[in-house]
C-alpha cells in the first residue's frame, strides 16, 4: 500500500540533511548521499498531510495552545494500543521537542555540580545538555561483544550511589546501538536508581520503531505511579515529522506535574500544524507504521548480507531498534580521520563513534531509513573506503 522504494529529491529544500552537506563538509562530492541525522526520506503518512493541509486551509497560523484534553487521550490512547502502557493523560505536558526537554529536566530536577549518568556510546545531545547547565557527565560505557551491547551493571550500580548523583538519562530504544533494553534490565536498572534516590529520564522517542523480534517496554510501565520518573516521547522520528517540533513529556507524579504548568516552566507554543499533525499520526497511521517497520527490516536484512558479503572484518552491532545501523570498522585499521577523509570524498555523509560521547571508537552510524536502493550505494561508497 505505501511506496517506500520512492525517491523523493529533498535537494533546495533548506532540508538540513540534504542542504547542510556541503556547508559541513565542503568536500564531498555533488552526487553525495546523505545517511547521517535522524529523520527518514520516506514521505509522512498521507492522513498526517491531509491534516496539515486541512489546517492551513483555515488560513490563520495564529499563536496556538493545546487545550482540548482529548488531545492528550489521544497520545495515551497510541501509547495503550502500541505497548500496552497505561499512561494517565492528565499527565502529559506538550514539549516542543526531546532536546529542549532534556535542558528542562536538567535545570528542573538537578543542581549545578550533580552528576549526571549517561550510558555511552550516547547521542551527544545529552552530554551537552548536562555540561551547558553546569552538571557533571558520569559515563557508564556499555560493553560489547559479538555484536551484541550489554550494561556493566556493577559500574551503573557503583556510580549511581555516589553521593552527588542525582539524574540518569536512559535512552529505549538506545541510539546509537539500537538495543530495546529488556524487562529484566529495566528492573535492574529502576532498582538500582530508586534506592539510590536517583531520578530517572528516559527518552523513548524511537519506541515505535522496533525490529519483528523485539518488543519494547517503556520502564515507567515496569515502575507504574513511580514519581522520581519522567518519559519523554514524540511522533517525529515515527512518522517522519521531526520539523513540527513537538513532543510530549509524560509525569507519573501529579505535584511535579503541577508545579512545572504553574510555573509555566515550559515557555514555548507548539505550531498549529504540528498538534493537527499528531493527532491524524496517533489515530490514523497504525497500519504506515506496521508496514514503515516491515520495510525497516527488510532494510536491515539488506545491510546485513551486503556486509557479509563485501567487508567481511566488519561487525554490524544487532540492531532491535531505531532506523540506524551500528557498525564496527576497527579491524580494518584506519583511524577515524583517514576513514572519514576517505568516506567523505567517495560521496557519504554519515556519523562516526567520536559523534557519539565517547566508547565508540572504530564505529559508524548509518541512517537505513531510505528506500533500498539507496543502501546498495551506500555499501559500496564504504567498500571503496576501506579496501
Amino acid at each position: 500500500m505505501y511506496n517506500f522504494d520512492e525517491v523523493i529529491d529533498r535537494c533546495n529544500s533548506d532540508s538540513m540533511k540534504y542542504d547542510w552537506g556541503h556547508i559541513r563538509h565542503p568536500e564531498l562530492p555533488a552526487d553525495y548521499l546523505p545517511m547521517w541525522v535522524a529523520d527518514m526520506d520516506f514521505a509522512c503518512p498521507q492522513p498526517v498531510l491531509d491534516a496539515m493541509k486541512a489546517r492551513l486551509d483555515r488560513r490563520i497560523l495564529g499563536y496556538s495552545i493545546i487545550t482540548d484534553p482529548g488531545y492528550y487521550e489521544l497520545v495515551a490512547q497510541w501509547m495503550k494500543r502500541r505497548y500496552n502502557w497505561e499512561s494517565d493523560p492528565s499527565l502529559i505536558m506538550f514539549s516542543p521537542g526531546v532536546e529542549e526537554s532534556m535542558y528542562i529536566v536538567l535545570e528542573q530536577l538537578t543542581s549545578p555540580g550533580d552528576s549526571v549518568l549517561l550510558m555511552t556510546p550516547s547521542y551527544q545531545p545529552f552530554d551537552n545538555a548536562i555540561r551547558a547547565k553546569d552538571r557533571s557527565p558520569l559515563y557508564c560505557p556499555l560493553q560489547f561483544s559479538d555484536g551484541h551491547y550489554s550494561i556493566d551493571f556493577t559500574d551503573f550500580e557503583r556510580k549511581a550511589a555516589q553521593p552527588q548523583t542525582t539524574l540518569f538519562f536512559l535512552c529505549n530504544p538506545h541510539n546509537p546501538t539500537g538495543r530495546v533494553w529488556s524487562i529484566g534490565e529495566l528492573d535492574r536498572i529502576a532498582d538500582i536508581c530508586l534506592n539510590n534516590n536517583v531520578f530517572i529520564v528516559s527518552d523513548d522517542i524511537h519506541a515505535d520503531i522496533i525490529r519483528k523480534e523485539f518488543c519494547y517496554s517503556p520502564i515507567s510501565k515496569r515502575i507504574p505511579g513511580e514519581k522520581r520518573l519522567i518519559t519523554l516521547t514524540a511522533p517525529t522520528k515515527t512518522f517522519n515529522i521531526a520539523g513540527n517540533k513537538l513532543s510530549h513529556i509524560v509525569f507519573n507524579d501529579p505535584d511535579l506535574f503541577s508545579d512545572w504548568r504553574h510555573r509555566n516552566v515550559i515557555d514555548s507554543l507548539p505550531n498549529p500544524l504540528s498538534i493537527d499533525a499528531c493527532r491524524a499520526a496517533y489515530t490514523l497511521c497504525d497500519d504506515w507504521v506496521n508496514s514503515l517497520n516491515a520495510y525497516l527490516d527488510g532494510n536491515f536484512m539488506q545491510l546485513n548480507k551486503l556486509i557479509r558479503q563485501r567487508l567481511p572484518l566488519a561487525e554490524i552491532c544487532h540492531t532491535e531498534g531505531t532506523y540506524l545501523a551500528w557498525i564496527n570498522l576497527s579491524r580494518y585499521g584506519i583511524t577515524e580521520h583517514e576513514l572519514k577523509r576517505r568516506i567523505i570524498l567517495n560521496g557519504l555523509f554519515i556519523m562516526y563513534g567520536s559523534d557519539f560521547v565517547a566508547n565508540g571508537d572504530g564505529f559508524i552510524r548509518i541512517n537505513l531509513a531510505c528506500p533500498r536502493s539507496i543502501i546498495q550505494k551506500a555499501v559500496e561508497r564504504i567498500v571503496c573506503s576501506v579496501t
